[in-house]
């Protein structure tokens, strides 16, 4: 494993600065690996957020092929090409509006795949799923949280999250050693059976359903 710290190296800083560094996400259950999501008929590995129809820009798995460079570039091209208002800046170079997002996934149907392309992992399956839809619990089935934002951290907003873990400390030292797994400690009442937490992520997808088909609804409107 290699770890790219740009805060550590100055001409990285200089020849790769970032704007859109997806950092409000961590692993919360090291009993996972990420190598269980990668599908060897495909280059790159995208997945459906739950809360809605977009395909999600923070997280994303790449093989290193020619089409995979291209997509990369192709994608990363949209910096200068996304409008001056709201566009979830990434985000916006694989979908706008949610009316259009909702048009596009009615065009594709049910098609997840494409070989020897991309992969559209289904809600719910992906290797990261948003914390703020469970209220901050897991269970074993869960390998990364996203949302962990400080400006969110226990406050009356939306997306708000409570740490599950009862302490900020990591010994870096142990990371590749086989005490890594003792880095992490939980909080025993954030900790769910598997049931309970596929129960309260289906009923999000339930609802963002719902929201699809209402956005399906409002297309005529833009024709």
């Amino acid at each position: 494993m290699v770890i790219v710290d740009l805060a550590a190296n100055e001409t990285l800083r200089q020849i790769c600065n970032q704007k859109d560094v997806n950092a409000d996400m961590a692993v919360i259950n090291p009993n996972r690996l990420i190598e269980e999501w990668i599908d060897d008929d495909v280059d790159v590995i995208l997945y459906d957020r739950i809360m809605n129809s977009e395909v999600a820009a923070g997280s994303y798995l790449v093989r290193n092929t020619d089409y995979s460079k291209n997509f990369l570039r192709l994608w990363a091209s949209y910096d200068v090409k996304v409008p001056n208002s709201f566009h979830g800046t990434d985000n916006g170079a694989l979908q706008d509006l949610s009316v259009y997002d909702a048009c596009v996934r009615s065009a594709l149907g049910g098609r997840k795949k494409w070989t020897a392309q991309v992969s559209i992992l289904r809600k719910g399956t992906s290797w990261v799923r948003d914390s703020w839809l469970t209220n901050s619990m897991w269970s074993s089935r869960d390998f990364m949280l996203h949302g962990w934002k400080l400006s969110t951290l226990d406050a009356q907003v939306f997306a708000l999250w409570s740490l599950p873990l009862s302490s900020y400390e990591f010994n870096m030292l142990t990371c590749s050693t086989e005490d890594a797994g003792y880095n992490w400690h939980y909080k025993d009442t954030f900790i769910r059976s598997d049931e309970e937490i596929e129960s309260m992520i289906n009923e999000a997808i339930k609802s963002s359903h719902q929201t699809y088909l209402n956005d399906l609804g409002k297309i005529a409107g833009y024709l």
